[in-house]
């Protein structure tokens, strides 16, 4: 019976052990088992239990104590034999006794501590059930706040270097420009100005100051129109024009009839020379943006031209348009011997209807032609651009070759659309230059767009622009540069007027 308790002990103590291994909520107490009523004990160990322990303890000592004056009295005492067979027997059944006892403790020892360690592994696996699922529960935390939004990739947020920027005319001024998140894929920026009048933005974020005032700069984001920052620009008045003076005052023309102004604005370093061109009554005379004046009806109406960037400076002209058609243009008379050069305005003039005496030789291109065109070239070349001398000076002799040769290879009508009779050719003035390729190839180059669209800062002039041919005598040239001059160069561009055009002249050989 003893045995087969001992065994219910260890087979309860493994189902505790099994029951926190597979996890489940079951409380476990560091308690004995009450073997006898095969049940859970709470709270405290049985006293028999105890007692039973402490009997053992004094049994064992008694007969030990006995079993020493057992052997001294037999030593003693060998006659005694029959006492002492059972004082022997009460010695064996003592230790007997006491083994039992013993094993009965460390039975009772070892039931503890496999309870105590059951109750530790499941307070372990409690633990680690407990830390699991509040990794678990972390987990999912997290993952809830990474979850991707249809923003998810855009940019949300714009934010520039400077919220606002004083320039003066001219200058230039790039923000830096910040979008977030960094991940964003398309980081594309949309520039904007209020008014292009007072300053411009190109693609890249670049502001130009263009004339006094105030406006707004905008960029917004190419992949969310929705996010975007502002700069407020103010650009101050530089030197501004303050005089205007025009060749006539007052002018009678035909119906029909058209006659242009020249302009000379003061001083010359303002800004802009820009001009704005009204007439008080289009229906008697109309005027364009270039200042080209037209006679529609018979009348008197005033014609004003002011300054863009002062339009307090003003000049007026009074026009009368009489009855009748405009006259046939005047046709020049022969100039075959020619003996001095032709001048009008200041400007010398070369062209199928005015040429040059035979000797006129300056000895090559002017120092001031040659200086300005230097500076030409290095500006260019801080644009990456080069832009070298093809042909600069010639003499009446060369050009006379150049002319009979292009004749007999093309015939005269075709070679008089490119190449200038001898005397009649603007190298000969030391004025001209061809640059880089001198032929068709060079049109529409980057060497052509950035002649056309700088030279005239320089004092030179596309000669020969494209849909003038019918006014210069020549076909579209973009690689032939006159020097004039600074300002009359900025006049010309700014109007988009020939040299002919701008002084009244014609282009036409008389024979």
């Amino acid at each position: 019976m003893k045995g087969y308790k001992k065994n219910l002990a260890l087979i309860m103590s493994a189902l505790v052990s099994l029951f926190a291994v597979s996890g489940c909520d079951f409380i476990v107490k560091d308690e004995p088992v009450d073997i006898d009523n095969y049940s859970m004990v709470e709270n405290e160990t049985p006293d028999s239990v105890n007692d039973s322990s402490e009997n053992t303890e004094s049994d064992t000592t008694k007969s030990d104590t006995e079993q020493e004056d057992k052997k001294d009295s037999s030593s003693d005492k060998k006659d005694n034999s029959k006492d002492d067979k059972d004082d022997k027997d009460k010695s064996v059944s003592s230790k007997t006794t006491s083994s039992k006892n013993t094993s009965s403790k460390t039975t009772s020892s070892k039931t503890t501590s496999s309870r105590a360690t059951s109750s530790k592994t499941t307070s372990s696996k409690a633990t680690s059930s407990a830390t699991t699922s509040s990794k678990t529960t972390s987990s999912k935390t997290t993952s809830s706040n990474t979850t991707s939004s249809n923003d998810e990739g855009k940019v949300k947020e714009i934010s520039l270097d400077i919220k606002e920027v004083t320039l003066n005319v001219g200058e230039s001024k790039m923000p830096i420009v910040t979008m977030t998140p960094i991940s964003a894929l398309n980081k594309s920026e949309i520039w904007k100005s209020s008014n292009e009048k007072i300053a411009t933005v190109d693609s890249n974020g670049r502001i130009t100051a263009v004339a006094e005032g105030k406006c707004e700069v905008t960029v917004t984001s190419a992949d969310n129109e929705k996010v975007s920052a502002t700069v407020s620009v103010t650009v101050n008045g530089g030197q501004k024009v303050e005089k205007i003076e025009v060749n006539f005052n007052e002018k009678t023309i035909k119906i029909g009839e058209s006659v242009m102004p020249t302009v000379n604005m003061t001083p010359l370093d303002a800004d802009t020379l820009a001009e704005s061109w009204t007439s008080s009554n289009d229906l008697i005379a109309t005027v364009d943006e270039k200042g080209n004046i037209t006679g529609h009806s018979e009348g008197v109406c005033k014609i004003t031209v002011s300054s863009v960037s002062n339009p307090q400076i003003s000049q007026e002209i009074i026009i009368t348009v009489d009855g009748g058609s405009a006259p046939e243009p005047d046709v020049p008379e022969p100039n075959e011997d020619i003996t001095e050069e032709t001048y009008i305005g200041g400007v010398l003039v070369v062209n199928k209807s005015y040429g040059l005496p035979e000797n006129y030789n300056p000895g090559g291109l002017t120092s001031e032609c040659a200086e300005h065109f230097e500076d030409l070239r290095h500006a260019a070349a801080d644009d990456d651009i080069i832009i070298y001398l093809s042909s600069g000076f010639r003499s009446y002799e060369t050009q006379r070759q150049l002319y009979n040769g292009y004749v007999n290879t093309y015939g005269q009508a075709v070679a008089e659309t490119f190449s200038a009779r001898p005397g009649y050719s603007e190298h000969q003035t030391g004025l001209a230059i061809d640059c880089n390729i001198v032929n068709d190839s060079f049109i529409g180059t980057p060497e052509a767009e950035w002649l056309e669209e700088h030279c005239h800062e320089y004092g030179f002039i596309i000669r020969y622009p494209k849909g003038k041919e019918s006014v210069t005598g020549y076909k579209y040239e973009p690689w032939h540069i006159r020097y004039v001059g600074e300002y009359l160069a900025e006049q010309l561009h700014n109007s988009g007027l020939t040299l002919e055009e701008y002084l009244g002249v014609s282009s036409y050989y008389q024979q």
